[in-house]
């Protein structure tokens, strides 16, 4: 799907989004945003073998429903290892440590 797919099925859903970011406050998810639902839920979606040919509404509002806790947490886990590209840049890399330990120079 394009981004514009996307975008259109986001604003479809938001009353969906909203409710599931209401039931992860009351879980005690008080940082969890509309926003972090989504993007656990877009990542969900790509690794759905069983995703239909066809995308239709109710598909998509049963699988967000079926989002837990769980998933979220999964998904930040995953992403906190991914973490930033460091090694991505052509920069030069110094290796000289000039660590100065009090009482030995």
């Amino acid at each position: 799907m394009t981004n514009e797919q996307w975008s259109y099925w986001k604003m479809k859903l938001e009353p969906v989004i909203k409710s599931k970011v209401e039931e992860w406050h009351i879980f005690g998810y008080d940082t969890v945003t509309e926003k972090d639902v989504w993007d656990c839920f877009i990542a969900k979606l790509e690794k759905n073998k069983h995703r239909p040919e066809k995308i239709r509404s109710h598909w998509m509002v049963a699988e967000l429903f079926q989002l837990k806790a769980n998933d979220y947490m999964t998904y930040l886990t995953i992403e906190a290892y991914k973490g930033p590209e460091w090694f991505d840049h052509d920069e030069r890399i110094d290796y000289d440590l000039n660590i100065s330990v009090q009482g030995k120079n």
